[in-house]
């Protein structure tokens, strides 16, 4: 390997492991979320036996969008890493 390859090779590794530990940080979903379910219940309704469930606009990354960037990340560094690779010329 040479040392653009090299260079592509990392930043394809930090670039996954970046992705993934974004999506371990949102909480490690399968699927990915766009509302999500919040608990507004106040005291009050807890003593009456009432609960207050909204759902809120808010994005969540699951496994199948991360794992798709991260796929391509892999595969748009192997072309890279294969385009630049050195063309030598046999002499005989």
């Amino acid at each position: 390997m040479n040392s653009k390859q090299k260079s592509i090779f990392i930043i394809g590794i930090i670039l996954i492991i970046t992705v993934l530990a974004y999506w371990y940080s949102q909480g490690a979903e399968l699927f990915t979320k766009t509302q999500v379910l919040v608990d507004k219940t106040t005291e009050l309704d807890r003593m009456l036996g009432v609960e207050n469930k909204q759902y809120v606009d808010k994005f969540v990354l699951g496994l199948d969008y991360a794992g798709a960037i991260s796929a391509a990340i892999a595969v748009i560094s192997g072309v890279l890493i294969y385009l630049f690779k050195n063309k030598r010329k046999e002499t005989l």
